[in-house]
This record gives structure tokens, sequence and C-alpha cells, in this order.
């Protein structure tokens, strides 16, 4: 039987990261920084693309800011590198994730020192629940995953983690995508990796009690009960482009606009449980298998139910290269058809077809205006 949990959906963000430009004219090593009034630490070595790495505390000494900066190799003259003069990385620390308005405080620090903004090279986006919507326990989903009572449609790329016991595997742990995948999916037992990593992200246990699925955050019990609660976690990478809007009039891939993937998309709650929403029914979206069947005729598996109001749905998310092979298709389909109805007119011209054909050749006429170009709506805070 169906049914919803009652207590208030958990979603946030849980990375945070920008891919920026410096102002050229000031100086953002760990010294201009302390320059400049904060307090930082530094890394003795940076990474294998940037010289630089150290992270700007807040007043209670607690990482605000980490920092990538200074690309190697622009002084060789080998031409190997990606980046140019002023390239830099700077990522929200966790624990300020999980603040009221995450967006806000990073773009806070952005606008104060003057950084551009090139992209968003990463954010992860989560859900916390105990049970799913449909009343199925998680412990009983994944192993009806691994054991291929569910097929899951769309990302086959899977690695498992868990525990073999002498009566049973138990799986805590599915990730799905590769390492270039624009978004990678995992669920985990979140109560899992707070114990075992001994409660060094209260906030999140705070989290749950918050929003009620726990009222001891030290045991992370209700009513005196152990409660075990699951994560699922989209991660989506820079080379992500936007959000498709999905015309219902058109195919799947016809889309009426574009939603630029930008910090104003996630910059509230709403935003970010619209992105998660819409992500669900492609990167993590089950079939109940029959062998012998085809994946379309398999039943769907509901696992989540979102209500009409909590979201907006029929946006599908899609990196540049695909919203360009997209649209090149569509268009040279329908560009085909008018040709061999601009062919059949001149045959049957004169004839009682030829306003018929002449009303398909303007239809699809209008349709290829429509999806050369694309809509860039302005920047809100939702979708």
């Amino acid at each position: 039987m169906i049914r919803r949990e009652s207590r208030e959906r958990i979603v946030g963000i849980d990375w945070l990261e920008l891919f920026v430009s410096e102002e050229y004219n000031i100086d953002y090593s760990a010294a201009g920084f302390r320059s400049r009034g904060y307090s930082v630490v530094e890394r003795d070595y940076g990474t294998k693309t940037m010289a630089e790495m150290f992270t700007i505390l807040d007043n209670y000494g607690h990482p605000f800011i980490e920092v990538r900066r200074a690309p190697r190799g622009l002084d060789s003259g080998a031409g190997k590198t990606v980046y140019q003069l002023g390239d830099s990385y700077i990522k929200l620390a966790n624990m300020y994730c999980y603040d009221a308005d995450p967006v806000g405080l990073l773009l806070q620090f952005v606008e104060r020192e003057k950084y551009y903004i090139k992209k968003i090279y990463r954010i992860d986006l989560f859900t916390d629940f105990e049970i799913f919507d449909s009343g199925d326990k998680p412990t009983n989903v994944i192993r009806r995953i691994v054991n291929h009572t569910y097929s899951k449609i769309n990302q086959s790329h899977r690695r498992t983690s868990g525990e073999d016991t002498w009566t049973e595997c138990l799986d805590n742990w599915i990730s799905w995508g590769k390492s270039g995948s624009m978004v990678s999916t995992k669920i985990y037992d979140k109560t899992k990796e707070i114990r075992e990593t001994g409660f060094h992200k209260p906030y999140i246990v705070e989290n749950w009690r918050r929003a009620g699925y726990i009222d001891d955050v030290v045991n992370i019990t209700r009513e005196g009960k152990p409660v075990q609660m699951w994560r699922i976690e989209f991660s989506i990478k820079g080379n992500a482009k936007g959000w498709i809007h999905i015309d219902k009039n058109d195919s799947e891939d016809g889309g009426m606009h574009l939603l630029p993937h930008n910090l104003n998309l996630y910059s509230c709650r709403k935003g970010v449980l619209n992105a998660i929403a819409n992500l669900i029914p492609y990167y993590f979206r089950f079939k109940i298998y029959e062998e012998g069947k085809r994946k379309s005729l398999c039943k769907d598996k509901v696992l989540f139910i979102f209500d009409d109001n909590e979201f907006e749905n029929g946006y599908r998310l899609t990196n540049e290269s695909d919203t360009d092979r997209i649209r090149q298709v569509d268009i040279e389909d329908d560009v085909i058809a008018i040709n061999h109805l601009v062919r059949a007119k001149l045959k049957l011209a004169g004839t009682e077809f030829d306003q018929q054909i002449t009303d398909v050749i303007t239809q699809l006429q209008q349709r290829v205006d429509r999806r050369s170009m694309t809509i860039y709506k302005k920047p809100v805070e939702v979708f």
C-alpha cells in the first residue's frame, strides 16, 4: 500500500564548490587573505594541478572556505594545462553547507573578494529519510536491487559496499555513475556512517531532530527506539549545462527552454527540492524485473511520491553537448520532412491536397523555428 511519511522531507546541499577567476590586482594567496583579516590554515603542498591550497576559518576557528589556486604549468610553456592565470577553486566547508542559506554565504564571500564565477564545479544534493514514501524499508530495497528483483534504469555502472555474515549479505551503500558522469547517485546508511565516524558531524543529526525523525541526538533514537536514517545523494559535476523543460507536446527530447545551471536555482529549499524531485525519475528509477519481458513493459517500482505542490515537474538536467545534439537531430529530421513535403506540393499544385500540404509545412517550419532558439529564463530562486 502506497503511503507518505508525515514528517517534513529533509533535503539540502552537502558539497558546494565553484570554479572561479581571480581579480588581477588582488592578492589571493594565504598571505593576502591574512592581510585582509582572515585566519588561514595552509597545507604544505597543493594538488597535482594547483600549487596552493589552504582553508579560511571563521571567527570561531571552524573551517569556512577551502581554496585551491595558482595553476601549475602556466610558466612551463608546454601548453598542456587547461587553466588560465587566476583560475581557482573555492569550496564551502561541509558544516556551512548545512546553514540555512549556504548559497548566500558563498555568494557573499565571492562578492566581497571580487571573484568571477565561471561555473559550479560540483554540487551534491541530498535527501535523508527513514523509509521510502511507498512504505518500503531501504534495507529491503537495497537487497532487491542487488539481487535484481528491481532493475535500474539508466546509469548501469554500479559499486556496492557492505558486510557478509554467515546467514546473509548486508549491503548498506550503493553508488551509480562513472568518474566522468555528469551526475553520480548514491544511497547509503547515513546513521551507520555517523556512528562509525565518531559523530564528527553533529549538525546532520541535529537536522534529523528538528525534522522530528529522532528526539535523542546522542543515541539517535526516537521514543527510546533506534532510528536508521538513509541518504540519497546526487553529485552534479561541472559539465552540467542546465535544466531543460520538456514540452509535453513534443518528444522527450524537445526542450522548450533552458534554466542555466547556476547558484540561483539552489538558493532556497524549494529549489533544492525541485532539483532532487526531477533527478529521481532519471537517476533513481527502477523496474520490477520480469524475465523475458521488455524493459518498457515491466512495472515501475514506485519509491518516492511527491505532491504536485511540492515541486515543479518536467525538467531534465543536461550537459552542453547533449543539448546541442538534441536540437541538431530534431531540427534535421524536421527539415528533411519539410523538403519531402515541398517536393510533393510542387507535384500536386492546384489539387485538393495543395492547401493541406501547405498547412503541414507551416506547422513544421514553426516547430523548427521554436527549437532553433534556446529561451533563457531570467535566473530565479526556484525552477
